[in-house]
């Protein structure tokens, strides 16, 4: 799905909240991700969505707005659905 939604020119970025930077970075190791993953030591960007729990995930605009948020797993159809609304714009 990462490959895709570069393709279309949607940028997708995993941030770590809770755990340490070695955690994160663990996790990102032990399941393969390929998208890119940041770590937020400093809560800035918790805050500024409203992040809370992890696993959350978040769409965000090319403007900074929030698209589409939840907790837990997304399907792939619902997200390959927000993904094509957002290459569209």
């Amino acid at each position: 799905m990462y490959g895709e939604a570069k393709a279309r020119g949607v940028a997708i970025l995993g941030v770590g909240l809770l755990d340490n930077r070695q955690a994160c970075a663990g996790f990102v190791r032990d399941h393969h991700l390929s998208f890119p993953n940041a770590y937020d030591g400093d809560e800035r960007v918790a805050k500024a969505y409203g992040f809370t729990y992890q696993p959350y995930w978040a769409v965000i605009s090319r403007t900074g707005t929030l698209v589409r948020a939840g907790y837990g797993p997304e399907g792939q159809t619902e997200l390959r659905q927000t993904i094509e609304a957002l290459a569209a714009r």
